[in-house]
């Protein structure tokens, strides 16, 4: 992943939680394999508020995304998820929607494991009993396996603006129709 030759701008603005002061950015990146897109980075200097996006700077179509993990250097694979893209590990009954609120991220494979494990520990800490505490905690243990190797998942991105990818060869890619996502 590169910069392109435009720089960063940066403008202020009203956070919408606080009020406060906030601070957008945004940045022009080059993911090979995938394309032109802008970053934005929303972030308020009162209440620290973050907000996040990808967004494509290219017409795209609506895409699927699919790849099973099944090596530690395929953990290592480029993830590009726009605010509007759904990730699912169909192993781990695990899926991350998109909501008003979501956030688009250009991670790895591992970090999107990261990610999963820390709303683990989050559900772990509230917990109100101990079936969910156990869920939890196999499921934190499951996902720690997958990032040592010792188990296998599959990595499934749809996405109905198309702004949201698995940049890997081993990526199977498909074209979503209307009813699908």
């Amino acid at each position: 992943m590169r910069e392109s030759d435009s720089s960063e701008a940066t403008l202020a603005t009203t956070c919408a939680v606080c009020g406060g002061k906030a601070r957008v950015s945004f940045r022009q990146l080059d993911i090979p394999h995938f394309g032109g897109v802008m970053q934005s980075l929303l972030v308020c200097e009162g209440c620290g508020y973050r907000h996040a996006d990808i967004i494509s700077l290219e017409q795209r179509e609506p895409a699927k995304y699919t790849l099973r993990v099944e090596s530690p250097e395929e953990l290592n694979a480029r993830v590009v998820r726009s605010s509007r893209g759904r990730v699912e590990l169909p192993e781990l009954g695990v899926a991350i929607e998109p909501a008003a609120e979501a956030q688009g991220f250009i991670t790895n494979v591992e970090g999107v494991l990261h990610r999963v494990l820390d709303v683990l520990e989050s559900c772990l800490r509230w917990a109100e009993d101990e079936p969910r505490r156990r869920r939890a905690e196999e499921l934190m243990e499951r996902v720690r396996r997958i990032i040592d190797g010792k188990e296998k998942v599959t990595l499934i991105i749809s996405d109905p603006t198309g702004c949201s990818a698995i940049i890997s060869e081993k990526a199977v890619r498909e074209v979503l129709h209307d009813t699908e996502g």
